[in-house]
């Protein structure tokens, strides 16, 4: 188990290595941009949705889109 100071010391290590990575243009925040994706993308799943359908499924699906695109994403990245 970690003490408070080990914790907040991982915490900042963490945050610095981000900012560097941001600072160098180097890698993608993936959960930011899923977020986004599933953002934009929920309004034409409820749009779509079928009315008698579960109310989590619009949702499911921006999520499920969003997953997918990274994927691809991810793909022609390397």
């Amino acid at each position: 188990m970690l003490t408070k100071i080990e914790t907040q010391y991982m915490e900042a290590v963490i945050g610095i290595h981000r900012e560097m990575r941001k600072a160098n243009g180097l890698g993608i925040d993936w959960e930011q941009r899923r977020y986004e994706i599933a953002k934009e993308v929920y309004p034409v799943a409820c749009h779509d949705m079928n009315p008698s359908a579960d109310k989590a499924a619009p949702a499911e699906a921006a999520v499920e889109l969003a997953d997918l695109l990274i994927a691809e994403l991810k793909k022609s990245e390397k």
